[in-house]
């Protein structure tokens, strides 16, 4: 689908006013990650008229668009100067219910309607996708540690120091404390009708 004309001025404005989010960006040093967070978003979100665009109008269209990109790129931020932090935080305003907090996430991070979505890891992979409504973290020994290309579905809960290892995905609902193997997939028993 081509764009029209009014969905062109709309990229047009974007443009200008997702600058000052591209120039913090620039300045914490994490252009190059947020070039593969755009291309990884652009891919995931299959909206094949975004893909002619060039890689700033692409950014511009997801921090206008997608809460949760903009809670990406505040994460992408954390080195750059706190005024500048506090400044754009008050500009592109965050999804509340999102919160992302790990020692480091890698490239590619994609979050697919994260509201309600915690994620407290030690160290994050590339290319991993979330889902809404999941609880990844902490239980009293500590934290995950997640591989690349890892995918954890709506509504699960990941807790503790395990590992979920390149490649697994953790389906909806799942419940998972023990380490997964690289390339698993962990499901949740469907539900069953309690007897009266």
């Amino acid at each position: 689908m081509a764009y029209t004309e009014q969905k062109s001025l709309l990229i047009r404005v974007a443009r200008v006013w997702a600058r000052p989010l591209w120039w913090g960006i620039s300045a914490s040093g994490n252009a190059d990650t947020v070039r593969i967070d755009v291309d990884r978003w652009i891919d995931c979100i299959g909206n094949d008229s975004l893909v002619p665009l060039d890689g700033y109008s692409r950014f511009a269209y997801l921090a206008g668009a997608l809460r949760e990109f903009r809670n990406v790129m505040h994460y992408r931020l954390r080195t750059a100067p706190l005024p500048v932090r506090v400044a754009l935080r008050v500009l592109y305003r965050p999804d509340p219910t999102l919160t992302l907090e790990a020692d480091s996430i890698g490239p590619g991070l994609f979050v697919h309607h994260g509201t309600g979505t915690i994620l407290s890891a030690h160290t994050v992979g590339s290319n991993f996708w979330i889902n809404q409504h999941v609880s990844l973290g902490y239980n009293a020994k500590g934290r995950p540690t997640i591989g690349n290309d890892v995918t954890v579905a709506a509504g699960a809960v990941v807790t503790g120091p395990i590992t979920l290892g390149d490649g697994a995905v953790i389906g909806a609902n799942a419940v998972v404390v023990k380490d997964v193997p690289p390339g698993a997939i962990m499901a949740a028993p469907l539900a069953q009708q309690l007897v009266k």
